[in-house]
C-alpha cells in the first residue's frame, strides 16, 4: 500500500483510541474529523486533476445507493446491502476511494438510524473493507473469490465492533469475557455475512460491468495505486 493509504490508516486508529480517551460524548465531532481527514487525503492528490468532479459523482452515486439500500431494509437488522455495494464500488475505483466511500456510508447511513459512539468505529469498520476490496481494482478476480471475500467482510466488520462493544461495555475484560462477546456476535455477523455473499454471487457480475464502463467513458481513478 501507498503512503496516503498508511496515513488513512495510522489517523483513523489515532481517532479510535482519542474516542476511548475523551470519552463517547466527543463521538460526532470526531466522527466529523475522520472524515474530514479521509477526505484531505484523497483530495490531496487533485490539485491538478480535471477530471475529479466525474470521481466525485461516482463516489456520491455509490455511497447514495449503499446508504439508500441500508435504510431499505431498516427492519432487517442483519439484512443490509452496503458491504456489497461498497466492495464492487471500491474494486472498480481503488483503495483510497473505497476507505472514503466506506466512511461516508456508515456517516450518512447513521443519519438515519442515529449518530453514537458506535459511528466513528463503522467508518473505520466500512473503510477498511473499502481499502481491502480497492487492492483488487484493475484484477480479474473471479466471481466465485469476490463471494468468499463478500463473505468474509461480514465477519472482518463484525469483528471490528466487536472490539468497540468489548472496550466500551464488557467489564472486566477477561479472555472469557471477551470470548463470550464475539461468540454473541456470530449469528449477525453470520447473516450480515451470508446476505452479501449471496448479493455478489447473483449480481456482482453485472454492477461491476456497469460500473467498469463508467469508469472507462470518464477515464477515472488511473492513479489511486502511485
Amino acid at each position: 500500500m501507498n503512503r496516503r493509504l498508511w496515513l488513512l490508516l495510522v489517523a483513523s486508529i489515532v481517532i479510535l483510541v482519542l474516542l476511548d480517551a475523551l470519552g463517547s460524548k466527543n463521538y460526532l465531532l470526531l466522527s466529523f474529523v475522520f472524515l474530514f481527514v479521509t477526505m484531505g487525503v484523497y483530495f490531496w492528490r487533485f490539485d491538478h486533476s480535471q477530471k475529479n468532479s466525474r470521481e466525485v459523482v461516482f463516489i456520491a452515486i455509490i455511497c447514495a445507493l449503499a446508504v439508500a439500500g441500508r435504510i431499505a431494509l431498516a427492519a432487517f437488522s442483519s439484512l443490509k446491502p452496503e458491504l456489497f455495494i461498497l466492495i464492487l464500488g471500491a474494486i472498480v475505483s481503488g483503495p483510497e476511494t473505497g476507505f472514503l466511500m466506506g466512511t461516508i456510508i456508515a456517516l450518512a447511513s447513521n443519519m438515519y438510524f442515529g449518530q453514537g459512539a458506535w459511528t466513528p468505529w463503522q467508518m473505520f469498520a466500512l473503510g477498511v473493507v473499502g481499502i481491502i476490496s480497492g487492492l483488487m481494482s484493475d484484477k480479474k478476480v473471479r466471481i466465485w473469490l469476490l463471494t468468499i471475500w463478500g463473505f468474509a467482510t461480514g465477519f472482518l466488520y463484525g469483528w471490528i465492533m466487536d472490539i468497540y462493544f468489548i472496550l466500551g461495555f464488557v467489564k472486566p475484560i477477561t479472555m472469557k469475557s471477551t470470548i463470550a462477546a464475539i461468540v454473541a456476535s456470530v449469528p449477525f455477523d453470520f447473516t450480515h455475512a451470508a446476505f452479501t455473499a449471496v448479493l455478489i454471487f447473483l449480481l456482482g457480475k453485472a454492477w461491476i460491468k456497469i460500473f467498469q464502463r463508467y469508469k472507462v467513458k470518464y477515464d477515472l481513478f488511473n492513479d489511486q495505486l502511485e
